[in-house]
C-alpha cells in the first residue's frame, strides 16, 4: 500500500481495554491501535510506534518496540 505521508511516530504506554489495544500518550491523545499482532507483552510498558493514522483515534500498526 502506497502512502502519500510518513507514518506517525509516537512514544506512549500501551493499555488493554475491552475494545482492544490502547496507546496512551503522555499530554497527548488516547490512540487505539489497529493490529493482527498480541499486544500481551507491551501491556502498561512504555513503548514507541510507527503508524498509519486511520481516523481521529484510530492508528494501524505497522511497528512497535521498547520505548
Amino acid at each position: 500500500m502506497t502512502e502519500s505521508k510518513a507514518p506517525m511516530r509516537l512514544r506512549g504506554i500501551v493499555r488493554m481495554s475491552e475494545r482492544g489495544p490502547l496507546l496512551e500518550v503522555e499530554d497527548g491523545p488516547v490512540w487505539r491501535l489497529e493490529t493482527g499482532d498480541d499486544l500481551q507483552p507491551y501491556r502498561d510498558l512504555p513503548v514507541r510506534v510507527e503508524a498509519w493514522p486511520r481516523g481521529t483515534s484510530l492508528l494501524e500498526l505497522l511497528w512497535i518496540g521498547p520505548a
